[in-house]
């Protein structure tokens, strides 16, 4: 994760000081330019908050529009500014137009001042269940996500290294799985089997969450130009549930008023999408006990406003060994035999315990909200 982490750390870095590479164009991408200097709006809404504003000329890849075409959503092609602009305001490559964009109705995320508030020492992490009993809005969620189109048997995974770990829920899509006193798991394996093995361009090895919200990080070749690796990822996947879990590297490295507006920024965009989130706590860490506590504060803070399902992972590696940490005091125990064997002495594994667990908060979810 470190060898990873100093990779993704050097990129970053290289692109602040040399400047970004031209961004590959997606296939299939509308594209724009704004005819002068012009504003971009939380809304598409002259009346509400500015959010960004583009220079004459600049290139704007187009995502969507309101339902009259006035305005349409998009971003700039560099990323730095994403919003409602005034189709009328922008000229257009060859024959498209914005008429042809689908219809959707986006509000962008603004962080309130009450976003920056560092931590909630209110908040016993204890007393929040492994597996949520209750699922908030994720019902009216899920009736939206139906009328935006995504797909009901796809899920996203959204976080760091602990997501992105072969061992985390890809094995049941890619062998037998031995569900041991969890017989009843098979059906909701079945429904997001596909995905539940698919490589997420918003997981990845060192990742935090100011970088899954920077086009800096997305994959070029499967990316559009200044597309977030967030947004890239739900494009592609049009998931109904996204499983998002930060803070093991955001509590090394992203002061915590700033990890808590990123997160609300990142459950704001899945909502946007049409997914349902379904955040977790994460593991603790030996070496900053009392400020992963602070994290899972938090993310259980964002998850009680956001009114959204979540796994409380710490809660449940509790009486594990070690916590289910290995001897670095940060990363998951990884199975004994594999991680779809969820018989009793793999079950005292961190990893196979949080495929259980986040299996059975996903079946409660697909089951409550329909």
């Amino acid at each position: 994760m470190l060898r990873r982490l100093i990779l993704l750390t050097v990129m970053l870095a290289a692109a602040l000081t040399t400047g970004p590479a031209p961004p590959a164009r997606a296939q299939g991408a509308l594209l724009a330019r704004a005819r002068y200097a012009l504003p971009v709006y939380r809304l598409p809404d002259a009346t509400s908050p500015i959010v960004g504003v583009l220079v004459p000329q600049e290139e704007v890849v187009l995502e969507a529009r309101d339902a009259a075409g006035a305005w349409v959503l998009g971003h700039s092609a560099d990323g730095s500014a994403r919003g409602w602009m005034q189709a009328g305001r922008l000229s257009y490559e060859g024959e498209a137009h914005a008429l042809s964009l689908p219809i959707r109705d986006e509000a962008i995320f603004v962080a309130a001042p009450e976003d920056s508030v560092p931590a909630y020492p209110e908040i016993n992490l204890n007393d929040y269940p492994v597996i949520p009993l209750s699922f908030g809005q994720a019902a009216a969620l899920a009736a939206r996500g139906r009328a935006l189109g995504v797909d009901p048997g796809a899920l996203s995974k959204v976080g760091d290294c602990l997501t992105d770990n072969p061992h985390f829920l890809s094995p049941f899509a890619q062998q037998a799985a031995n569900f041991g006193a969890y017989p009843n798991l098979g059906a909701v394996v079945e429904v997001f089997r596909e995905s539940l093995g698919a490589t997420s361009h918003a997981a990845l090895d060192g990742l935090v969450t100011s970088a899954v919200l920077d086009p800096t990080f997305a994959n070029p070749f499967v990316c559009q130009p200044g597309e977030t690796p967030l947004r890239c990822e739900y494009r592609i996947r049009r998931p109904s549930v996204a499983i998002i879990m930060f803070g093991a590297q955001d509590l090394l490295f992203t002061p915590p008023d700033v990890f808590n507006r990123n997160l609300r920024q990142i459950v704001h965009e899945t909502i946007a999408a049409g997914a349902i989130p379904l955040l977790s706590t994460f593991p603790g860490h030996t070496g900053q006990w009392e400020r992963a506590i602070q994290y899972n504060q938090i993310v259980v803070r964002v998850a009680l406003d956001y009114r959204v399902p979540l796994i409380n992972l710490w809660r449940a590696l509790e009486p594990l060994p070690n916590h289910g940490l290995t001897e670095d005091g940060r990363h998951l125990t990884p199975p004994l035999t594999h991680g779809a064997d969820l018989t009793p002495a793999n079950l005292q594994r961190g990893l196979p315990l949080r495929n259980l667990i986040t299996l059975q908060a996903l079946d409660a979810l697909w089951r409550a909200a329909g």
